[in-house]
């Protein structure tokens, strides 16, 4: 073994160094999550362990006034040691840029993590080194603070193990295609197909001033961002049809809160929910006849890396 960390220097002496820096700054990195969470039982839990698996050290979690079983599920993700803290929120609106700006201090000045994860359940980061901290250890070139990622999103094919469905966007339209194919280009569908992708950002606690609502985006101190090539951002969005009308009557409850010009894509799912449309539009856009004409456009693929790497991990998915 001595022998071959010599040759290994001797022939490949910047691969070395370079492997040493990378491991250096990997073992300075404490990596926190948080989370925002309403009524997701499904999810929740296949969640949070799989990005303990992937190398996240500690989640703080804010629930809204869950009706389900999500709480139950979180208090012994607590008990386990996965969460270190539970910050239930009861009021009627959701503020989530205000709760997570506190969660996100709270990592810092209480637990001492330098790098953040502001997820949602139905988003799970995915380490093409099977290990979110070596990503970023890889790609901190210069004084960057902040990594983007785009969405991959799930393409349901309406089964209630979704976190096995095969089915992603991976290659997406960019917009005159979809145009020129006569494909709906509403808001919902979109993003989906859509070359605009959904964005979200992995970045630093230091220099942290505010997320931007979504956590689309964050205001720091000197922002340098550049995108992740290590890591992709699997979206569950849309995993079934019932999970769907699930959301969409949450939100039927809460719409009215939105200002005009806010959450539009939602209030016209309340509006087909309560024509009685919802269904048809779900197989409209996400059927299977629609799955195989984008598959045949390539816009679709099989990807199974998440649901590979938690079989690997022993997580139930």
């Amino acid at each position: 073994m001595i022998y071959k960390k010599i040759l290994d220097t001797l022939v490949y002496p910047f691969s070395h160094n370079a492997r040493n820096r990378v491991r250096a700054r990997k073992n300075n990195i404490k990596l926190f999550m948080t989370l925002v969470i309403k009524d997701e039982q499904d999810i929740i839990e296949q969640n949070i362990r799989f990005h303990h698996a992937m190398g996240v050290d500690g989640f703080i979690v804010t629930t809204h006034n869950c009706t389900d079983k999500t709480n139950a599920i979180l208090e012994k993700l607590k008990k386990e040691g996965f969460i270190i803290e539970i910050i239930n929120e009861t009021t009627p609106d959701h503020k989530h840029k205000i709760w997570v700006n506190y969660m996100v201090n709270m990592a810092l000045k209480k637990y001492g993590a330098n790098w953040v994860i502001n997820a949602d359940a139905d988003e799970f980061y995915y380490s093409q080194s099977l290990d979110l901290k070596k990503s970023i250890a890889n790609e901190l070139s210069g004084k960057t603070n902040v990594l983007w990622v785009d969405s991959l999103f799930l393409f349901p094919d309406d089964r209630p193990d979704f976190l096995n469905c095969p089915y992603f966007v991976t290659n997406p339209f960019t917009k005159f295609k979809a145009q020129e194919l006569k494909i709906d280009t509403d808001p919902l569908f979109e993003d989906f197909i859509g070359s605009q992708g959904c964005t979200k950002v992995i970045h630093k606690t230091h220099g942290f001033k505010s997320v931007v609502d979504g956590n689309h985006d964050v205001c720091m101190h000197h922002r340098i961002k550049h995108q992740s090539a290590d890591i992709r951002l699997y979206h569950y969005h849309i995993r079934n049809y019932n999970g769907w009308e699930k959301k969409v009557k949450r939100w039927q409850k809460s719409i009215f809160l939105l200002p005009d010009g806010q959450g539009d894509h939602m209030k016209h799912m309340v509006k087909l929910f309560e024509s009685g449309q919802l269904r048809k539009e779900y197989d409209k856009k996400f059927g299977k006849k629609m799955r195989d004409f984008l598959i045949e456009q390539g816009v679709v693929s099989r990807d199974l890396s998440v649901s590979d790497f938690m079989r690997n991990k022993g997580i139930k998915c």
